[in-house]
């Protein structure tokens, strides 16, 4: 008759096993890499976008200074983000100002401009430095980089 040990008794071998290797349960060493991937229009309000800006400061509010690489990269309806809503909202674009200070990157797709005839001056605090060839092509890039990838 083989004994079964039951959802507690996993429990407690599992927590005996993180006890006996305390490695496992440790952060990696380094930077976390996130990358967020932002492609849909802001809704009605802009609600979506508010949202993702206060997903994006509650996981900023977790980190420790200086030790995290975060990338919102943008491209499709996400570049409305500060296309329309950070020139229409001003706590939207506050929300951003502070996103930038803390260090979050806001990459553009460099293809979703030039198919869409925007000018990178149409976007809220862009500039050159921030534009990426594709998107989709950050994407994959970043997270072959070790990025994790966050869709809101």
């Amino acid at each position: 008759m083989t004994k079964r040990m039951g959802r507690r008794g996993g429990m407690a071998a599992l927590a005996a096993m993180g006890a006996a290797t305390p490695a496992l349960a440790q952060a990696p060493a380094g930077k976390e890499k996130v990358l967020y991937h932002l492609n849909q229009p802001g809704g009605e309000e802009f609600a979506y976008y508010r949202q993702f800006l206060v997903n994006l400061r509650n996981h900023l509010s977790v980190l420790t200074p200086g030790q995290y690489d975060l990338r919102v990269v943008m491209h499709g309806a996400g570049l409305n983000l500060l296309r329309i809503a950070a020139r229409q909202n001003p706590q939207i674009a506050a929300s951003i100002d502070e996103m930038k200070l803390a260090g979050v990157r806001f990459e553009v797709c460099r293809i979703t401009l030039r198919s869409n005839n925007i000018r990178l001056d149409e976007l809220y605090d862009a500039g050159e430095e921030d534009l990426v060839p594709s998107g989709v092509g950050q994407l994959g890039r970043l997270q072959h980089q070790g990025f994790a990838y966050i869709k809101i």
